[in-house]
């Protein structure tokens, strides 16, 4: 039935849909069975239906009758602009595209089509379709508020967040009241580097009543970044009061407490949720990893025993647990539990790591051999395994280090030379260590991280965009380290030089300020593909020439948990300010101290193939 509908057609008809907007899904859907074939297969009918399955949860049942209904309804954009909804909630963003075209195409002035689709594309980052349906949707229905909003999220989509700024900004204009703009504007300017406009903002929002965990943890995040701690700390814990499920919150809390000497207080607020909560999942899982990171194995070990028996998958945190055992010091448990699952599930990498690390800290790199293999073979991007292998082939003696580590062609000391905008490096230098310096706002060194006897800035380095001396040495950065990588040789299947695509993207990058006697203990960069190391200052009493060894960074020596402290270093080398270090993630690395009053200051960058 497609044709014109009787009165009491339409009557019925909209029993049903007052119904389901009524939130009576299944009294629709029976009023809807109830009626006679014909009225039941009416494109309006199976609109509803679809509407009334979806609202029940059957999204595959909502789809059928959503395609049913345009079989005879073809013509109707509402339809098409509801079936494009409901794909884009499944996950089919390429169909749901298609189908929020045809909306438009159908009704060329349909502004809530045009809209639709420029949240679709923007969200499947098509951002070409998004631009030209903002266009149309603004020629139609220019004081559309929802304009801005999606202007605002496609530029964030973007990574432009002066963009994101100005949308906001031009919403609250028209609509001062707009709290969630406000939140939104907020998030948009502490991305783009403006901290003190963002906690304009953000105060504004939650002066005006938007009492939501994000936004009172966005104020203590901007506040932390603004190195008001104190504030930043009495922030979280009011937002902690009011939301203590709130992960967000609790994680950032637990790590900054360490860095400003209060490490005493650092699972305050975790165990009164916890306490509270005790069958939060999120809340306990968080917590295992904050407990893990700042090195409190026993603690972790006890959030693990209170969470494996809610998860539906047993084994869920088996690695973790392997690892907390193995540093608090439970070699045999760690061994015994890792061997039992690594032979049941030979494709976990992580297990096959952990254990291959073991077996190697009581001194059996024979064993170790297949399990790091196993490792590198299952999770090939993850430097891990990679790690393992350059110290079991030393102690085995096998040729298959050298091919792997290549410390005198893979690791590279450069001179990146003088940015554009300085007459000379050390007057660049001199400028970027004043900005470093403002950054270095905590007293102690994070507790999940490897420095000792210094500090490190929060956040990511390169996001501070405001800075134009940071901006014009991840620029000459990139530079630097993409010609050293187009240096090297092809070679299939090695983890660093197979990978190479031409390009680089930074995935991190920090600052670290070492004090007397600070040094790196030995680590790698499970997630990275380069690191690296950028010389800021140095103190001037360290020897230039290489007698002392002060401050040096070592590679190959690895991780003390491998019980393998006597192995000398591969390759040993002399920091020079305005030089910088490129070597691959799985290269084992860390500095030795060095003596005087002054500190040194670094910048460091892990970066992934573009």
């Amino acid at each position: 039935m497609t044709g014109v509908l009787q009165v009491e057609d339409v009557k019925s008809l909209q029993q049903a849909f007052n119904a389901l907007q009524a939130g009576q899904a299944v009294t629709a859907e029976r009023m809807l069975r109830a009626m006679a074939a014909p009225l039941r297969n009416h494109p309006d009918a199976l609109y509803i239906f679809a509407s009334a399955r979806r609202a029940q949860g059957d999204m595959a049942g909502a789809r059928m009758a959503f395609e049913a209904a345009l079989k005879g309804g073809a013509t109707n954009p509402q339809l098409w602009n509801a079936y494009g909804n409901h794909l884009h909630d499944m996950g089919d963003g390429a169909a749901a595209i298609a189908a929020l075209q045809r909306a438009v195409a159908v009704q060329p002035r349909y502004a809530e089509g045009w809209i639709n689709l420029a949240i679709v594309a923007t969200d499947q980052m098509q951002f070409g379709i998004a631009e030209e349906a903002l266009d149309q949707a603004a020629r139609i229905a220019p004081q559309d508020d929802r304009i801005l909003h999606v202007q605002g999220a496609m530029a964030q989509a973007q990574d432009r967040p002066e963009a994101v700024a100005a949308a906001y900004r031009a919403l609250l204009v028209r609509k001062p009241s707009d709290l969630r703009a406000c939140y939104n504007l907020a998030t948009a300017l502490r991305a783009s580097d403006d901290r003190a406009s963002a906690l304009e903002a953000i105060e504004r929002a939650i002066d005006g009543g938007l009492d939501i965990a994000p936004a009172l943890t966005l104020r203590a995040h901007i506040l932390a970044e603004m190195g008001r701690f104190d504030e930043a700390v009495a922030q979280y814990q009011a937002a902690l009061r009011r939301y203590p499920d709130h992960v967000d919150a609790q994680d950032t809390l637990a790590r900054l407490l360490p860095q400003i000497g209060r490490a005493a207080e650092a699972f305050d607020a975790f165990d009164l949720a916890i306490e509270q909560q005790p069958r939060h999942i999120q809340l306990l899982l968080a917590g295992i990893r904050v407990a893990m990171d700042i090195r409190d194995h026993d603690r972790a070990l006890g959030l693990i025993d209170r969470a494996q028996p809610m998860l539906d998958d047993p084994d869920q945190l088996s690695v973790v647990r392997i690892r907390a055992l193995g540093l608090a010091g439970r070699h045999g448990d760690a061994i015994d539990l890792a061997r039992t699952l690594a032979a049941a599930d030979p494709a976990r990498a992580g297990l096959q790591a952990n254990l291959a690390q073991l077996l190697l800290a009581q001194g059996d790199p024979d064993e170790a051999l297949s399990h790091a293999l196993l490792a590198t073979r299952h999770a090939p991007l993850d430097q891990t395994g990679w790690a393992l292998l350059t110290v079991i082939w030393r102690l085995l003696e096998d040729e298959r280090e050298h091919w792997l580590a290549g410390y005198d062609h893979y690791v590279r000391d450069l001179d990146i030379g003088t940015p554009d905008g300085w007459s000379n490096q050390s007057a660049f230098l001199v400028d970027l260590r004043e900005s470093l310096e403002r950054l270095h706002v905590t007293t102690a060194h994070p507790a999940d991280q490897t420095l000792r006897g210094g500090t490190q800035t929060r956040g990511d380095l390169f996001d501070r965009r405001r800075c134009p001396v940071i901006m014009a040495l991840k620029r000459q950065l990139h530079r630097c380290t993409q010609s050293a990588l187009a240096d090297l040789p092809n070679q299939p299947g090695h983890p660093l030089l197979d990978r190479r695509t031409g390009d680089i993207q930074f995935s991190g990058s920090w600052s670290v300020r070492l004090r007397e006697n600070g040094r790196h203990v030995p680590h790698i960069h499970p997630q990275g593909w380069i690191s690296s190391a950028f010389y800021v200052a140095l103190p001037n009493d360290v020897p230039a020439e290489h007698r002392s060894g002060e401050g040096t960074i070592l590679f190959g020596v690895p991780d003390d948990a491998l019980n393998l402290t006597a192995l000398p270093p591969r390759r040993v080398i002399q920091p020079q300010a305005g030089r910088l270090v490129l070597f691959p993630s799985y290269l084992w690395h860390g500095t030795a101290p060095f003596s005087g009053p002054q500190s040194r200051l670094t910048i460091a960058f892990d970066a992934l193939p573009a």
